[in-house]
């Protein structure tokens, strides 16, 4: 049976001064009328029942997430004492499924992308699925078609065809530099590494035993206590103590090394929404290529992004600048430097301003 696991335990620091520990961009209404995690249990909902989606999120945040997903049963909700890293999250929630349905095929998605053609995402969701019950040693990824030489990303090269739009993975590659990521895009051969996974629950479980015994030996009480009353104390105790290490890391490159991967190559409009810069890609513009959205006045500003809650904000001839206003805190960046928003949380816990973070 299918089976999804979202991953909602993010920060989301390069969102600051709109995403807080206490409330980070999953939880928040950055694209439309729904919350990042809404509208991903709604996407992945398209695909997967509603009682098979398990939510991994971070105890700050569990109250506030099964209050905005009702749909959920409580139980599918689950809050790791304290964050590390994907693979560890993942190897939890393979345990959680596999105690409950020991031959589920899972989906593994982000809490906090962006899907502007939903259709196209349920389509390549489907046909992974599909395949993973013919091939069920295997591991598989969702490749996104590269529409600009992006240096955020890590990327994934295809190798041989398998069927439709799904190939064998010839190499998991590291964040490019620009000129590298030129090269990519003009290849054709390379896509974006969306961090979608998908698998059987008992290969992601071999996999992981196999490249991270460790992590695996560590974990093993918790999956022993899983279904009883011992669940949550045990989690409190043990979990702290998982290594942080990431499953691109741990087990994908290791599984694309020995030919165990794959990748299915979409353009489902996806956007990992993980700056502001990406959000001034998401918004529609007005004449002069700015993005707006509260109380905004702009004279002689191109390609500028102004986000504010309350008050007016107005911005004369200032070009490819981010203005964000929220009740306590102002965020001027310039636009290429987006991605360096993330180290103002570092400079506040430093300054002694923690209320800010």
């Amino acid at each position: 049976m299918k089976h999804a696991v979202i991953m909602a335990g993010g920060k989301g620091t390069r969102f600051w001064p709109l995403s807080r520990e206490k409330c980070p961009k999953q939880l928040l209404k950055i694209v439309g009328e729904r919350t990042m995690i809404q509208a991903t249990v709604d996407r992945v909902g398209l695909i997967v029942p509603h009682e098979n989606i398990l939510v991994i999120t971070g105890a700050l945040h569990l109250d506030e997430i099964t209050s905005q997903l009702p749909e959920l049963p409580n139980k599918n909700i689950i809050a790791e004492p304290v964050g590390r890293n994907t693979a560890p999250c993942i190897a939890l929630a393979a345990m959680v499924i596999k105690h409950r349905d020991p031959d589920a095929v899972i989906g593994v998605f982000p809490a906090d992308h962006v899907m502007t053609k939903p259709d196209e995402f349920v389509k390549t969701a489907k046909a992974l699925f599909d395949e993973l019950e013919k091939k069920p040693d295997m591991l598989a990824t969702m490749g996104i078609k590269p529409s600009y030489p992006e240096t955020g990303y890590g990327y994934i090269r295809r190798g041989v065809a398998i069927s439709g739009s799904i190939y064998s993975v010839s190499e998991f590659c590291e964040k490019p530099d620009k000129q590298k990521a030129s090269e990519y895009v003009k290849g054709g051969e390379h896509y974006w590494n969306s961090g979608m996974f998908f698998w059987k629950v008992s290969a992601i479980l071999n996999e992981l035993n196999e490249c991270l015994p460790d992590l695996m030996s560590k974990i093993a009480p918790i999956e022993n206590a899983i279904g009883s009353d011992r669940f949550d104390t045990v989690m409190k105790e043990t979990y702290p103590s998982l290594p942080s290490i990431s499953i691109d890391y741990g087990v994908m490159e290791k599984a694309g090394a020995k030919g165990k991967a794959l990748v299915a190559v979409a353009d489902p409009g996806w956007n990992d929404v993980g700056s502001w810069r990406s959000l001034y890609d998401l918004m529609e513009a007005d004449d002069t290529g700015a993005r707006k959205r509260g109380q905004v006045v702009t004279i002689d500003s191109k390609g500028t992004l102004v986000h504010n809650e309350k008050r007016l904000v107005a911005v004369v001839g200032l070009d490819d600048i981010i203005v964000v206003e929220t009740d306590d805190a102002i965020l001027i960046c310039h636009k290429d430097r987006a991605q360096e928003v993330r180290d103002i949380t570092g400079k506040l816990k430093d300054m002694g301003l923690g209320e800010f973070l």
